[in-house]
């Protein structure tokens, strides 16, 4: 595709490709099983790299947004991509890539016959719209791709475990999305328009019963987001749909689906309804946050499978990422960019990681023969490297330094010291240490101790490569965290100061209010400062 030129003369990348390149990708996978794992890797390796080229023009150049069919915002549609978006289009991406790669060797062909590719690019289609989309009512639709990818991806080979659990995915997630339309329908009565960048002037300056409307609608959007995310009490549904689907179906689901609950919350809750009854939303979120930590891991502990192990470990740490968001209503405007910071480097961490993490797994489980911690082990012997590649990946998970995971929980332990909620970070702290036990259980029964009986020892070397590149990429967002946390920051600044958003949405006509209590936009180099 064509790049357009900018007014500087510059190429710039359209935003709207992310949204397409599955489409196509996906029309061509109809059958020819070599040929869909080839075209399937290729599409997706061809949009990371667009991706990665489109994050570095909008932190260089600024926000770019396009328009669909000449009618201008907040009438027309529009996909917009700022460095948040970005970022987690990076993400998604590249986790989509090194995903496929690894399911070359573990999709069988009478699986891959049910559609697997397709379902897998619909998916990431899906994923892609939810980031770049600029207005609710899309946000709604790109949900609903998203979940039509998923729901057919957890049928791959429609065990009966899996379609007793897909039905409940699909009952569940039809009952968000009633709540989602309901939502969006309140908001659009009240304000008068589902446009972020319109919706962020808007509600900033709403008072009175209208004001109490637009509250509601945000509680209402605050069930969908957090179902999603499976924060608490929305939890119980994640640990028991994820551990039926084959190993390389999870390593995807469990790193990316909950990120676009929590993308969305972020968008919404600190873009959009920050200024509305800010206070209220916080503590709701911090209340929230905390809960879903203690819950999640404490979940993880009693576990004996590997998969509902980790599964657990997702909702614990979305805790953290909803602690940021909660953190984010804070007056104090340093405190509230640097918990969106730490909330943004750790959805992408959790992504790499917690993806990483159910990828080892599975390649345990091809060498044990079992997902049973006490009928595993050995794998240590068998397998030194994958024992190495888990041993990084969980450390980073209960955020040991100098991996990923502790620079995201040490610049959400800022935020959450400097803003006064003791309470909520006692609990993020016992969280770490408690998930660290979880990780040194897996550990000890399946890569520590003798093998339990002889294990059928299937192929697992060519899993290994996949693997590494994620636990690599762990270790270079933490070693690299200098430019890791002040891409985080800008991107944050961006969030909670929209008005170059509004400006590149709605024209420079439109102007934003300041922060609530008068606060000018805070730089990035205070934020910088502030972490230091």
């Amino acid at each position: 595709m064509s790049c357009r030129r900018s007014r500087q003369g510059r190429f710039s990348p359209p935003p709207w490709v992310p949204a397409l390149i599955p489409r196509p990708a996906g029309a061509l996978l109809n059958g020819r099983y070599v040929l869909e794992r080839i075209v399937a890797v290729a599409s997706s390796l061809a949009l990371t790299i667009w991706l990665v080229w489109l994050l570095l023009y909008v932190d260089t150049h600024g926000i770019q947004a396009v328009v669909i069919g000449g009618w201008m915002a907040p009438w027309g549609i529009a996909f917009v991509a700022d460095r948040l978006a970005c970022i987690m289009l990076v993400s998604s991406a590249a986790l989509g890539t090194i995903v496929q790669v690894y399911t070359c060797w573990t999709v069988t062909e009478t699986q891959q016959k049910y559609f697997f590719y397709p379902l897998m690019q619909i998916t990431l289609l899906g994923v892609n719209w939810a980031f770049i989309t600029g207005d609710l009512f899309n946000l709604f639709v790109a949900y609903e791709v998203m979940l039509l990818g998923s729901y057919g991806m957890m049928m791959v080979g429609a065990s009966r475990p899996q379609v007793r659990q897909t039905l409940k995915y699909v009952a569940i997630n039809s009952i968000g999305s009633t709540f989602f339309v309901v939502g969006c329908g309140v908001v659009y009565a009240t304000v008068g328009t589902l446009n972020m960048a319109d919706l962020a002037v808007r509600t900033a300056a709403l008072t009175g019963e209208r004001s109490g409307m637009v509250t509601a609608a945000s509680m209402l959007l605050l069930v969908v987001f957090g179902l999603k995310a499976a924060t608490f009490p929305l939890t119980y549904w994640l640990p028991d749909s994820y551990p039926v689907v084959p190993a390389g179906v999870i390593g995807y689901i469990a790193g990316l689906l909950t990120k676009v609950g929590v993308y969305s919350l972020l968008r919404t809750f600190v873009m959009l309804f920050r200024q509305d009854s800010s206070a209220f939303a916080s503590d709701a979120l911090l209340f929230l946050s905390g809960f879903t930590m203690l819950l999640g891991v404490l979940g993880a502990m009693c576990q004996w499978e590997t998969r509902r192990l980790l599964s657990w470990h997702i909702v614990s740490q979305v805790g953290y990422m909803v602690m940021g968001i909660g953190l984010a209503g804070s007056p104090d405007p340093r405190v509230a960019q640097l918990a969106v910071a730490g909330t943004i480097l750790h959805v992408v961490h959790n992504i790499i990681v917690k993806s990483c993490l159910f990828l080892v797994g599975g390649a345990g489980e091809r060498i044990t023969g079992s997902q049973q911690l006490k009928r595993m082990g050995g794998v240590l012997e068998l397998s030194p490297g994958l024992a190495g590649l888990f041993l990084v990946a969980a450390l980073s998970l209960a955020g040991v330094p100098p991996f990923s995971g502790f620079l995201s929980k040490f610049v959400l332990t800022l935020a959450g010291l400097a803003g006064g909620n003791y309470v909520v970070v006692t609990a993020a702290i016992l969280t770490g240490f408690l998930t660290l036990y979880s990780m040194t259980k897996i550990w000890l029964y399946t890569y520590w101790r003798a093998r339990c009986r002889e294990h059928p020892l299937a192929s697992f070397r060519p899993l290994l490569a996949p693997v590494a590149v994620l636990v690599l990429l762990s270790v270079l967002m933490g070693v690299c965290a200098q430019p890791v946390l002040g891409l985080a920051t800008r991107a944050a600044d961006t969030l909670t100061n929209p008005a170059e958003y509004v400006r590149v949405v709605l024209g420079p006509a439109k102007a934003m209010p300041k922060l609530a209590g008068g606060q000018p936009p805070v730089a990035v180099a205070e934020a910088r400062e502030a972490v230091r």
